[in-house]
């Protein structure tokens, strides 16, 4: 077999374009302890967990006695729980500062004399970590959100059911909600899940009295949803902080990984004519991935086409006036979806003509008509007709063709608007070769996670500094800066995927 490659450049999304334990940098207040005291000075419990987690106290022995006894059963619980239990939120405050947890009274009227000389006192995030499993089936669910009651911080699973939240201290009593299609949610103050590293949902099957279904034509439903956009989704631009990550599979092994931290100066959804812009803030590439193997494999694009999944602004094919005669619509069903009553709408091509024509499916609120969550794909006609276009460029003799290309976008509900949250592309390529006896699947993800959003009075980004759908997201990568990373929300690895990359920091 001849030792030469062949090139195979791929436009991943181009067709969206209507053509446990304590986790590195983590706050300390996460380190597990056991502590079994019975009528113990305050003292003497402290000594025992300065021991087991390492770290010091400080506090003013005038205003907390330390010869007051407690009792105290905490087996393997978190630091914070276990100070939490000593000292209430309503009376005292804790400080880290490196290994230094400082106590103090809220009473105070000015700052205790123990953090002199610290001036600016780094914040130290908290990394809640676990997994969520089927309560009946015992079985991880993949891709549920983890995210801040009614703020735009979260995090979602990965396909094993692990995730990661990092949470700023000012968080870490306000209410995390667990949600995903087919569960019931769960709502828990975000200290607890210190304590937890299995989270058991609760299938559920709630349907709504089939009289509702009936009671609306898809007609009139697509006619109230993109009436409803200018209610539903925000009329004022927004600055998102974003987590993206690409990842490319050769067979069953990894031979590509990359992520990074993105800012997304999205604009209004009222105003179609004004693109989403994209800048990349850091990225980092896997040092360890396998070679590739006779496909010099590149996605085109990435962050900047992954955002065009927002179908709502995009006005995709399915949702356009112009296109609906081009398209069969059902109603399937009513359910309940993340506490919201949504009607599940099925669509499909009325014909193979029309390309690039979706089969998939809308989540639309029943009362506010407002879309909450889509999925779609290309059917078997579709997946020939794309080939030219997701495929720019072969050697001769090679055959390359997409057998399964496949998106999914999901919003969050922020200040009474909704925004874009989690986007995902899923292509599949054969890749064909007698003269050369190759025969392999590739297999491109690209997910992209929103963590944060803000408002802005920004207008624009510098234009070297943006994406644009040209641009080849591994050859803009930055170079490797680990404290970067440290308080930023990303998506974990999967089990697989973390075998592979080890860790980025072994080759740096």
């Amino acid at each position: 077999m001849q030792n030469h490659r062949f090139c195979v450049l791929l436009l991943i999304l181009l067709l969206c374009l209507h053509g446990k334990a304590q986790q590195q940098g983590g706050s300390v207040l996460e380190r597990r302890v056991s502590i079994n005291a019975n009528n113990q000075s305050l003292t003497s419990i402290l000594d025992q967990i300065s021991w087991q987690a390492k770290v010091f106290f400080s506090y003013d022995a005038s205003q907390i006695d330390g010869n007051k006894t407690y009792t105290l059963n905490a087996i393997d619980k978190s630091l914070f729980s276990v100070l939490n239990n000593l000292f209430p939120s309503q009376k005292y405050k804790i400080t880290e500062l490196e290994n230094q947890i400082i106590i103090s009274s809220k009473n105070e009227t000015k700052s205790s004399n123990l953090l002199a000389g610290s001036d600016t006192i780094p914040v130290k995030y908290f990394f809640l970590s676990g997994k969520i499993i089927d309560g009946q089936k015992n079985e991880p669910v993949s891709f549920a959100s983890v995210s801040v009651y009614k703020k735009p911080v979260g995090t979602i699973t990965n396909t094993n059911g692990d995730f990661l939240l990092k949470l700023h201290p000012d968080y870490i009593r306000d209410t995390v909600v667990l949600s995903c299609m087919g569960y019931a949610q769960i709502k828990i103050p975000g200290y607890q899940l210190l304590d937890l590293d299995v989270i058991a949902m609760t299938p559920v099957s709630i349907r709504i009295r089939e009289v509702k279904v009936t009671s609306i034509t898809p007609e009139k439903l697509l006619d109230n949803i993109r009436d409803n956009i200018k209610s539903n989704y925000t009329a004022q631009t927004k600055l998102m902080t974003a987590f993206y990550r690409e990842t490319v599979k050769q067979d069953k092994n990894y031979i590509d990984a990359s992520e990074a931290v993105l800012e997304i100066l999205k604009s209004p959804y009222v105003n179609t004519t004004r693109t989403d812009l994209v800048k990349l803030i850091k990225g980092r590439q896997s040092p360890d991935m396998k070679p590739f193997s006779w496909v010099n494999f590149k996605l085109q694009g990435g962050p900047f086409t992954i955002t065009k999944l927002d179908v709502v602004k995009t006005i995709e094919t399915f949702i356009d006036k112009d296109f609906q005669d081009l398209y069969r619509y059902n109603i399937r069903k009513v359910i309940w979806y993340n506490e919201y009553p949504v009607y599940v709408v099925e669509f499909q091509p009325t014909s193979n003509s029309f390309f690039p024509g979706y089969v998939g499916e809308l989540y639309v609120h029943r009362e506010t008509f407002a879309i909450l969550h889509a999925k779609f794909r290309l059917n078997k006609n579709g997946l020939k007709k794309a080939e030219n276009i997701l495929i720019k460029k072969k050697s001769r003799g090679i055959k390359a063709k997409p057998s399964f290309v496949e998106y999914a976008v999901d919003y969050q509900l922020y200040q009474g608007k909704w925004h874009l949250k989690t986007a995902r592309a899923s292509v599949k390529f054969k890749i064909k070769s007698k003269k050369d006896k190759i025969n392999s699947v590739f297999q491109s993800i690209s997910d992209l996670l929103i963590t944060n959003i803000e408002p802005t009075e920004i207008k624009k980004f510098p234009k070297r500094e943006t994406f644009t759908h040209h641009d080849i997201f591994i050859e803009m990568i930055n170079d490797y800066d680990s404290g970067f990373w440290e308080n930023y929300n990303i998506i974990k690895p999967d089990e697989d995927l973390q075998k592979a990359i080890k860790n980025f920091t072994d080759n740096n």
